[in-house]
């Protein structure tokens, strides 16, 4: 039986939104998991002095941090709620009605009577925001201003401010005075999240790791042809060069931003979606990272099966999956670390459904049965690597129960110990080697969501053009200033959300505004050089229609007909 080093990795990411040309910027995201699950992750551990895990900071979310708290920079939702209710247009009480209850109605409305209420009276789904509006009057309409904004708030910040928590008790009827300092809160907590990360880890408790600038899938910048490795038939954009040099401006923009605010250099990095391929190992290595993180799939693909899961979820060969590799690549090599994507996914989708004791104690249970199916007197590496942000919200109280019971038994169980993964690579050295390491993510060990379909490669192809009228402009052009900020709009389209969006594979409320702005920032490349953009980056990308909403079957099914539901037998399903 072997002791287990469990090693947390919450990644904590957005794209970047505002629109540079014009200071705009649509979309309050930053802002609002800023106040919730940025801080909030950070509260947990404040609570768990002994707990140890790693934290991701996407470059491009912790810029758009620092423009709300260094450059005063500001969101749509944010001027909107800032406008006195009395002196609310038409235009903006619609924009309240249509985007103020963005947030999941089970935890974050029904929750409080009056943000309930007026839920209910907005009919969502039933009627437009316009015609909702005659049913609400001014008060109303402050009343989801604040709660909007004051539901975002993490309750561990709500229940330790006491302004904050005699909203909650008040209510209703909040008056202008109240909003805006509740606003105030908003960006005095912001201010609080990087000095705060930074503070956590010299003390030790949090190592930081980063990611390729803009949030990139790499492998694709630089080789599109990495996708037919694990799907040789997908079809792939018209236009295939590499974009190596992209590639490494979006490593070393990385690495200068990290070292601007936290005081030293990154040594582990999540590239983005877990996305890796042969050639990542040298560009990584050769930028001074130790380390990288990526998916199980991945190491089973890399291995020809040699690790992966049996139809009831058990892993074969575990010692081979709890273990840290070094890979290698032209002759360079890095340390590399596979995530238990079960486990991950069990915190992601399914323990919001569960007890918070009980889901915490299944959690540790499963523990001490990786611990006790290992043979070793090294201790098995578990790696779970997941979103930090987006989850909580499906949890009942944000989560709060649910991780206080998990870090409480992380750090009291025996044989289980928390670590940071450059503390456990510096004391476990990796024994076993990776010759090759498969192109994939962290979905699927593939790429298909950000290659392959028609809406997808029209956005590489049009990106593609971009980037090709720029380097015809790079010699002729004598502002370098606004050269600079026209291959900033090159860079900042390659990030991996653009891609995400489009395609049958996800949808949302917003499509048509991710559509829009990834355009909007191919438009920008044209227009920072004083030329009009080509009349295609007008036309939608995204087409409407409808959408897939399942995933096909990754294999057959095998169920023990015994009456107990097991979440691993339809996994494949």
């Amino acid at each position: 039986m072997a002791d287990v080093s469990l090693a947390f990795l919450w990644h904590q990411h957005q794209p970047y939104y505002p629109d540079d040309l014009t200071g705009e910027n649509p979309m309050p995201w930053v802002r609002l998991h800023g106040v919730k699950d940025y801080y909030g992750m950070l509260l947990h551990l404040m609570e768990f002095p002994s707990m140890r895990c790693s934290i991701n900071l996407v470059p491009s979310l912790i810029e758009q941090i620092l423009q709300y708290t260094e450059e005063g920079r500001s969101d749509r939702f944010l001027d909107i709620s800032r406008i006195n209710a009395d002196n609310l247009g038409e235009v903006e009480a619609v924009f309240l009605l249509d985007n103020f209850f963005m947030a999941n109605p089970h935890h974050m409305i029904l929750p409080f009577p009056r943000y309930g209420e007026l839920y209910q009276r907005r009919g969502l789904g039933r009627c437009s925001g316009q015609e909702a509006l005659r049913r609400f009057n001014s008060r109303d309409l402050r009343d989801l201003q604040v709660w909007f904004n004051l539901a975002w708030v993490h309750p561990i910040a709500v229940a330790q401010d006491p302004f904050l928590s005699s909203l909650v008790a008040k209510g209703k009827h909040f008056t202008e005075e109240e909003k805006h300092l509740l606003l105030d809160k908003h960006l005095e907590i912001l201010k609080k999240v990087l000095p705060l990360h930074k503070k956590l880890q010299e003390d030790g408790q949090i190592e930081i790791t980063t990611t390729p600038y803009f949030h990139p899938i790499v492998p694709l910048l630089l080789d599109k042809k990495f996708a037919r490795e694990a799907l040789p038939q997908i079809q792939l954009p018209s236009y295939q060069i590499s974009y190596l040099d992209d590639a490494k401006v979006h490593f070393q923009k990385a690495i200068d931003q990290y070292k601007s605010i936290f005081g030293v250099a990154p040594t582990g990095m999540w590239p983005s979606e877990g996305s890796v391929c042969q050639p990542f190992i040298s560009l990584a290595e050769s930028f001074g990272f130790r380390w990288i993180a990526t998916d199980e799939e991945i190491l089973s693909a890399s291995t020809h099966g040699d690790v992966s899961r049996d139809s009831q979820g058990y892993v074969r060969n575990p010692h081979k999956l709890y273990s840290a590799y070094r890979v290698h690549d032209s002759g360079k090599g890095i340390n590399i670390v596979f995530r238990d994507h079960a486990l991950s996914d069990l915190i992601g989708f399914r323990y919001q459904h569960s007890d918070p004791e009980v889901a915490a104690q299944d959690f540790i249970h499963t523990l001490s049965e990786i611990g006790k199916s290992i043979n070793s007197d090294k201790p098995a590496l578990v790696t779970v690597i997941l979103d930090g942000e987006n989850c909580w919200e499906h949890y009942p109280g944000g989560g709060v129960d649910f991780i206080r019971a998990l870090y409480r038994k992380c750090t009291s169980t025996p044989n289980v110990s928390p670590v940071r993964l450059g503390d456990y690579l510096a004391h476990n050295p990796p024994t076993n080697n990776l010759d090759h390491l498969f192109a994939g993510s962290w979905i699927n060990h593939n790429f298909a969501i950000w290659v392959g379909h028609e809406e997808d490669n029209t956005a590489w192809d049009l990106l593609h053009k971009a980037r090709e009228y720029l380097k015809t402009k790079k010699d002729a052009f004598s502002l370098p200033e606004l050269l600079q900020k026209a291959w900033r709009e090159i860079y900042i389209a390659q990030g991996s959300d653009w891609f995400w969006w489009y395609g049958d594979d996800h949808s949302c409320a917003q499509d048509a505004l991710f559509d829009e702005l990834f355009r909007r920032h191919l438009k920008n490349v044209y227009a920072f050089l004083g030329d009009l953009p080509p009349v295609e980056l007008d036309r939608p990308i995204r087409k409407k229609g409808a959408r897939s909403i399942h995933t096909l079957p990754r294999s057959f099914l095998e169920i023990r007909i015994d009456g107990l539901p097991r979440f691993f037998e339809w996994l494949t399903a």
